[in-house]
Formats: C-alpha cells, structure tokens, sequence
C-alpha cells in the first residue's frame, strides 16, 4: 500500500456530523427570528425527538469523572474498537504510556515541550488528569459520529464504540463568524486517566464524559455541548432523507455494494459502507476522506433540494426526520439555539469557515498502530485564538480547508 504524502495540515474530513451540522445552524438561524408560532413549533420539534445522553456529558471541574468507567455512555452500545494491531485490544498496553511514537520517514519533531517527538506537550502525558479549561463566553459544540452498532445485527460480534468523526463548531462570543473544527480520528493524544492512545478512543474508555475531558485537554477550550450519531442513526437518517444522491469520484467494491462512478443514489446502508470503506484503495484513508466530501455534497443538496432552508414547512419536515437519531446534552435545546442566533439574525448570517486540526504528519505507535502526530507548536496557537478570539489570524496562517 503506499503511504500517503506527509502534509503539516490532514485532509478535510467531512462525515455524518456534518448532517447534524447543517440542522443545528439551520435550527439556530430559524429560531432566532422568533415572533413566529410556526417557527417554535420547529423548536418543539427538535427539543421532543432528540434523545438525551443518561449520563455524565461533561467532566467536573477538576477534570475527573464521577464515573471513569460509564464507557458508551450507559447505552450497552456495541461497535468496532478500532485499528489496533491486534484488532480487538481495548485497552491502552503499558508500553504506551509514555506515548513513544516512529515518524513515518523514521523521524521524531522534538520540541522543548515535547521532548519524546510525538506530539503531546510533555505536561500532559502518561494519562494526567487537568482541570476543566475556563469559561471564555465562546460557545463549543461537540460533534460526534459513533461508530457503535447498537441496535444492530452487528452488535452480537464488535464490542465498544469510537468517536468516528469529531468536529468543533466554535461560535464567538463577539459574534463574529463560525468556525468548523475536524480532528483526525486517528490523531496521537493523552487521554486523561489512560494514557497515549488515538483521539477517538476516548468516547470507548470512558464514554461522552471522556472523550470531551480528551477535547478539552487537547485544545484548552471548554465544551459547552455535544450532539451525537451513532451507525444505527446514521443509516436510519439517510433513509429518513429519502436515501441522497452522491457523485461518486471512483468505482470500486465494498463487502457488500458495488459502487460506480458518477451519480448514484444510496440508502443508509449504502451509504454507511460508502463513506466507512478504505481498504479498496491505495492510499486507504485519503480516498475515504474524499468519498466522505463527495457524499456530505449529496446530503446538502438533498436537504437543500427539498428547500428546508427557505420554507419553514419543509425545514420541520427535516428536523422531524433527523431528530430522533441524534442524542444531545439537555442544554443544546431550541432556546439555547435561540440565543446563539441573536447576533447572526442581525447582520443577516454568517459564513461558516472550516479547517482541520494541523498535524506533524504520519507514524507508527510502538504496538503498530497507524497514527497522527499532532503538530503541538499548531494546536497551541488555535487553543489560543479559540480563547481570544483571533481565529481570522490563525486561519491566515495555516488557512481554511
């Protein structure tokens, strides 16, 4: 297989988040013109089909979790446990825990931060536990894709979940405009209370409540909300849509479909195996990426295409169909959307800007695993334009995907 070139930015990943992405910022643009009965009924739409996470969502101040070992946040989900050696190792090896990584070109970026190369500030290795970031007036929403089955025939042979997707839609405090964060699910980071593993399996060791105490050590940026989607919803989402209408940028067969290029309809599990597959490709993960753009394309022209953002009709049609798949803290309701409107509503929107957590390249951790390697001089700098609200300057620096 060849290996993918090294770049000081990933490539953009665009997944099933995104499909709750264009909801919520259409259900906040919405709500925030108020004075409509109709328009609350869409708020009650969303605050009565959502499902509420059972669990602890966010860590307490001092970082711990009331409840370290709630994994799956309390719903006996069952999914795939990620790309380790082994294929079924679900715990973090002992060898890991001092976070020893390989470059694949067999080098190390060593920085007076980080003295062992792989990209985690020294201070928050071997598993330490830092309290939660401060308040900044910012708002952070979390945005998962979980890779759990349950629910699924599937779940009687895969156990755990991971975070198959992550973004952060980070809205100012000044009101200036959005910004969507993708970070690489295979990103090398400390997961607080277990050391060096990949980004996405914090939500499998310790469910919601980790895998946001992991994103809130990772960028110094407090979570405020989290909304996620599971296989199950996924699926079940897309054939809500009515299946979406995807240009597909090469042929290629999966387990069960074969897919052609150019335009081709799918349904949910179409769908899934669509924007899941990378062993067909030669450079694996890369072209998944791409043929993840190529089907969030089709999901926006579909939503688009049964005008859910002009007519407000159609638009509570879409968040009957989405709701009941996604799971949100008991905050993210439609009067907290309202609020976050406010200042968008007056300047008549705003343009939402997307990028990707930098990365240092490529490697291999020490039990084989293919891995990330954070750029920790990069995330510094965007932790601290996410608290000060220089965002424009960072972009102009590493650019926008």
């Amino acid at each position: 297989m060849a290996v993918a070139p090294e770049s000081n930015r990933p490539p953009r990943r665009k997944k099933k988040g995104l499909i709750v992405l264009g909801v919520i910022l259409g259900l906040i643009l919405a709500l925030g013109i108020g004075g409509c009965a109709y328009v609350a009924s869409i708020g009650k739409a969303w605050d009565d089909g959502t499902d509420k996470f059972q669990s602890q969502v966010f860590p307490n101040e001092d970082g711990t979790l009331s409840d370290p070992n709630n994994a799956n946040d309390g719903k006996n989900a069952n999914g795939d446990n990620g790309e380790d050696a082994n294929g079924k190792n679900k715990d973090v090896p002992a060898a890991l825990q001092n976070g020893e990584i390989t470059k694949d070109k067999g080098e190390k970026k060593v920085t007076p931060e980080d003295q062992n190369g792989n990209g985690i500030p020294d201070k928050v290795e071997n598993g330490k536990v830092t309290k939660r970031p401060e308040e900044t007036g910012s708002t952070d929403i979390l945005l998962l894709g979980s890779d759990s089955r349950a629910g699924s025939a599937e779940a009687v042979n895969v156990q755990g979940q991971r975070a198959d997707s992550i973004m952060i839609l980070h809205i100012p405090n000044n009101g200036g405009d959005p910004y969507l964060i993708s970070v690489m699910r295979d990103t090398w980071v400390n997961i607080p209370g277990h050391g060096s593993a990949k980004v996405n399996h914090g939500l499998d060791y310790g469910g919601v409540g980790l895998q946001v105490s992991t994103l809130e050590q990772l960028l110094n940026v407090r979570i405020d909300h989290v909304a996620e989607i599971d296989f199950t919803g996924f699926k079940s989402m897309t054939d809500a849509l009515g299946g979406v209408d995807v240009n597909v940028p090469i042929s290629f067969k999966s387990d069960h479909y074969e897919y052609t290029q150019g335009q081709m309809h799918m349904d949910g599990a179409q769908a899934l195996e669509f924007v899941r597959q990378r062993y067909a490709f030669e450079d694996g993960d890369y072209q998944r990426v791409r043929n993840q753009r190529a089907f969030m394309d089709g999901v926006l022209h579909t939503i688009q295409s049964k005008g859910a953002f002009n007519n407000a009709t159609n638009f509570k049609n879409v968040v009957e169909s989405i709701a009941p798949y996604v799971t949100v803290d008991s905050g993210l309701d439609s009067g907290e959307m309202a609020q976050l409107a406010t200042p968008y509503i007056a300047k008549g929107g705003a343009h939402l800007h997307k990028l990707t957590l930098p990365n240092a390249g490529t490697g291999w951790s020490a039990d084989g695993q293919s891995i990330v390697i954070l750029d920790s001089e990069a995330t510094s700098q965007l932790s601290d334009a996410l608290r000060n609200n220089t965002m424009s300057d960072y972009t102009a620096k590493y650019g926008e995907d």
